[in-house]
């Protein structure tokens, strides 16, 4: 091999690299696009709890929940086959270059008396076909991934109420509606939620003294915790909409709660992001049989322990005062204990 035919292979792997690059700033300028009108949606959803006159449109939440939860699935999950297969062409491209390098290499190996120059060679292409091997497997692999370029939450996780980070217990709080079918109470909602444990209490009125999120929830949660009930996205139900509905209550084992022909229900939600308690309330009710009715919610209160910012005095006095050692700043709850404690211990 001359040194004229060395230069022509070095020159067309030059070429290609370049072809590469102007392939990667397309790549790039494409993703970055979705990546993001994803954030945009992300944060739309983080804060639809917050909006003002949350509750006035009965319903509007949730529609609101499913819809931006299926637009950012899409974006998320875009299958772009013309990016695919560009993606490809550049792998095939950085392949063919590092074979051309291993070419080289190995004759000038050949060429070569000198122990020093040749372990030179071998160090020098090593180097040179790992990264090769790394950028073709690693880096183009996950620009085809909207998620990985933008290290945003796929959809599984945004639906997980035990990831921290997310405010995903909330959303599923505010967005749940009762149903009340021939005295069963089912709890739904816009989408599939995971890893949410739910307690149902009804009173006989607003203004009830055995509300269970009151003052002394703290302090009765340990021995409170048994009586939530895991939902498991395989077990809903779809009745006459497009909610996801899990039984949680009976009202015929509750007639003395409805004797004021009204229902007002605290529906607790718990996971490891926290604890959100929401109210509903229903008047007009006449008897508990033969019964079709949906019931939306007017208040929420959260009580969340995931917050990780400078800004929050539980997680500034968690950092200053050092004999609490904790693996977690998120695992401290009210009371002084761990949190994610009533949750092992299931």
């Amino acid at each position: 091999m001359s040194g004229a035919i060395i230069g022509i292979l070095l020159a067309i792997s030059s070429g290609l690299l370049s072809l590469v690059g102007l392939i990667s700033i397309f790549i790039s300028m494409n993703s970055q696009h979705n990546v993001q009108r994803s954030r945009e949606i992300l944060w739309s959803i983080f804060t639809l709890p917050y909006r003002k006159n949350l509750f006035l449109e009965k319903g509007t939440i949730g529609r609101e929940v499913f819809r931006k939860f299926i637009l950012y699935e899409q974006i998320i999950g875009e299958k772009n086959l013309f990016l695919h297969r560009i993606i490809n062409f550049a792998k095939i491209a950085i392949v063919f270059c590092g074979l051309i390098w291993t070419t080289i290499v190995y004759y000038l190996f050949r060429q070569s008396s000198s122990a020093i120059e040749q372990g030179i060679l071998i160090l020098c292409i090593t180097l040179a076909d790992l990264f090769v091997f790394y950028f073709t497997a690693k880096i183009l692999g996950l620009l085809t991934s909207t998620s990985k370029v933008g290290r945003l939450p796929t959809v599984n996780e945004l639906l997980d109420a035990d990831i921290l980070g997310a405010n995903t217990i909330t959303l599923a709080s505010v967005s749940s509606q009762l149903r009340v079918i021939n005295s069963e109470i089912f709890i739904g909602f816009p989408v599939p939620f995971n890893n949410l444990r739910v307690n149902i209490s009804i009173q006989e009125n607003a203004f009830s003294s055995k509300m269970p999120n009151g003052k002394d929830f703290s302090f009765n949660l340990e021995n409170r915790i048994k009586d939530f009930k895991k939902l498991s996205d395989e077990d809903f139900k779809l009745l006459d909409d497009d909610y996801c509905y899990y039984t949680i209550c009976n009202l015929k084992a509750l007639e003395n709660s409805t004797q004021q022909n009204s229902i007002f229900a605290t529906v607790e939600l718990i996971s490891k992001q926290g604890y959100v308690s929401t109210e509903f309330f229903f008047e007009g009710l006449n008897n508990v049989n033969n019964t079709n009715f949906i019931i939306y919610p007017f208040a929420f209160d959260e009580r969340f322990i995931n917050r990780k910012s400078e800004l929050d005095p539980f997680s500034r006095y968690i950092k200053r005062d050092r004999e609490f050692n904790f693996t977690n700043e998120t695992e401290w709850f009210n009371v002084g204990k761990s949190f994610f404690e009533f949750f092992d211990k299931e």
